[in-house]
């Protein structure tokens, strides 16, 4: 079993109002990972996601070819400070604790 690394990934370019996080939600939930996807108020998509690197790798791979939207850039970062994560959902910018 491989260790579990924890992500942050903002995709950019049409990926507000066109169904983007339902799709993260769902592609998330089927590859077994845990975390997050929000709209951010710069008209990206925030993705916090922590599972397998091979899992990640996939997810990654399968956003970049997302069939909502158009995503013309990937932004993949390690996370800065580990969260503890439970099942994969939809956040709401505005939020309490966002």
């Amino acid at each position: 079993m491989q260790a579990e690394e924890q992500l942050c990934i903002y995709l950019e370019g049409i990926v507000q109002g066109v169904g983007m996080r339902y799709y993260v939600n769902d592609l998330a939930e089927r590859m077994g990972l845990r975390g997050y996807v929000q709209n951010t108020p710069d008209r990206r998509v925030k993705c916090v996601v922590q599972g397998e690197r091979d899992r990640l790798d996939l997810f990654i791979n399968s956003l970049k070819n997302a069939p909502r939207g158009r995503v013309d850039h990937v932004d993949v970062e390690k996370c800065t400070d580990w969260i503890e994560l439970g099942d994969f959902n939809i956040r709401f910018y505005g939020s309490p604790g966002l």
